[in-house]
């Protein structure tokens, strides 16, 4: 069985230092491109449910 030497230690815990980092940081930016589309996509959702509500050959029948 081999072990890691100190400079593999190192070297892996810097790649998880700059992986982590760039996790924390770059995250955001990504998230809010989420969630422009989902509240584009809730908008078009409204709208479509305000113009079906709107549609007159939609409303129930009422007896006469």
């Amino acid at each position: 069985m081999i072990h890691p030497t100190p400079r593999d230690l190192m070297a892996a815990n810097d790649e998880r230092v700059a992986r982590l980092r760039r996790e924390l940081y770059l995250a955001p930016a990504d998230r809010g491109n989420e969630r422009r589309m989902r509240r584009w996509v809730g908008r078009q959702l409204v709208r479509v449910g305000t113009r079906i509500a709107a549609d007159p050959t939609l409303r129930p029948v009422r007896p006469l």
